[in-house]
């Protein structure tokens, strides 16, 4: 992936967090921001091609939950 669709594909990402988990914008991209999605990015970019925009924002969304209930 380019970084141009690297881009992309997070704002379909954060879009998707939006619409089906109710998230804001703000938290939408603190969350893309500071998951796992990113860091693989970094490692590989092509990594994130195995699983659809909905997968990721759905591994995205439970990975904040979990450290949310860590917290508590």
């Amino acid at each position: 992936m380019t970084n141009a669709e690297i881009k992309e594909f997070k704002r379909y990402v954060q879009d998707t967090l939006v619409k089906k988990y109710h998230m804001n914008d703000i938290e939408a991209a603190r969350a893309v921001r500071d998951s796992y999605l990113s860091r693989a990015l970094k490692n590989d970019k092509n990594f994130v091609e195995h699983d659809t925009v909905d997968e990721w924002a759905e591994f995205v969304h439970d990975e904040i939950e979990n450290q949310v209930l860590l917290m508590m």
